[in-house]
């Protein structure tokens, strides 16, 4: 086994070791599919998106010519953040994710290393408490099914626009203590057509935004920084309207109780639970903070 950067011929190979291997935890642990019917393709989106935003930016381990792991990271200027990391069923035990997890951490160069891992899954979160993580934030996964909603946005809320990009990245910095610019960037130009992305916006002040990715491979809000709850319950209004039919996944801090308690009253269920994890200095999250894992920057 040897770990090395990605290859661009390798996508479709890459998108069938995600699709299978994590609907394979998902069956056995949860039963449920994480990546919808029965086409590996649709994973194809996180080789497209991850190598457009940020290029040579994924390792695979290897054993006799066949991919069995992977794992995406990306630099940011505050932190370095891990993506998803798969490994093939078959190969469970051989300690390929901690390979690839230690060749990540040294390519750090110092700054923090953050993610967002399933506590359901118990060896990924072993895994990185092992390697010296520690739990910052507590998120529940949540979704509205068919039939149950939001309220509509209010007049504060309105599609973000380029020139908004330094205010998002200045609120997520004194909230969150993490820059980005780079994603909402990529975000606004949606050379995809899948993204969206609303603000909240009072008295000539940015409150709050929120992002989402529509695509079959990965339907879900944020990410997303709001000053408080009220702020979050309208951003979280405008993006599900955009999901005519479907029902995205949307990451809740748990300690927000009032905005759970809100979105139970509106008829939102739970599906997973995830916890924020740092190596190095991280700073606790104020406000309302929502990571997605499309892509995993946060």
């Amino acid at each position: 086994m040897r770990v090395r950067g990605l290859r661009q011929n390798e996508w479709d190979e890459l998108s069938d070791l995600i699709f299978h291997s994590t609907n394979d935890w998902y069956r056995k642990h949860l039963n449920r599919e994480c990546f919808p019917g029965h086409r590996p393709s649709i994973c194809r989106v996180f080789p497209e998106v991850y190598e457009d935003l940020d290029p040579d930016c994924c390792l695979v381990a290897e054993d006799e010519g066949k991919l069995i792991g992977s794992c995406f990271y990306h630099p940011r200027e505050t932190h370095l953040s891990l993506g998803i990391m798969n490994v093939r069923s078959p190969e469970a035990g051989r300690g390929v994710a901690g390979q690839l997890l230690g060749e990540i951490i040294s390519r750090a160069e110092g700054k923090p290393v953050r993610l967002v891992s399933s506590v359901m899954n118990l060896d990924s979160y072993s895994l990185y408490t092992r390697a010296g993580f520690r739990p910052t934030a507590v998120f529940q996964d949540m979704f509205f099914p068919a039939g149950k909603f939001l309220p509509a946005a209010g007049p504060h809320v309105r599609p973000v626009l380029r020139e908004d990009i330094s205010a998002l990245v200045s609120l997520e910095q004194e909230l969150v203590g993490i820059r980005r610019g780079k994603d909402y960037e990529y975000f606004v130009s949606d050379k995809m057509g899948i993204w969206h992305g609303y603000v909240f916006e009072q008295f000539g002040e940015i409150q709050g935004f929120l992002f989402s990715v529509n695509h079959s491979g990965s339907r879900m809000l944020g990410p997303g920084v709001m000053r408080d709850s009220k702020v979050a319950l309208e951003l979280l209004s405008a993006g599900l309207a955009d999901f005519s039919g479907e029902a995205p996944i949307f990451l809740i801090p748990a300690k927000e109780q009032e905005l759970v308690h809100e979105l139970y009253q509106a008829g939102a269920r739970n599906c997973e639970i995830h916890v924020l994890q740092a190596l190095g200095p991280c700073k606790e999250p104020e406000g309302v903070f929502m990571p997605t894992f499309l892509p995993e920057s946060g």
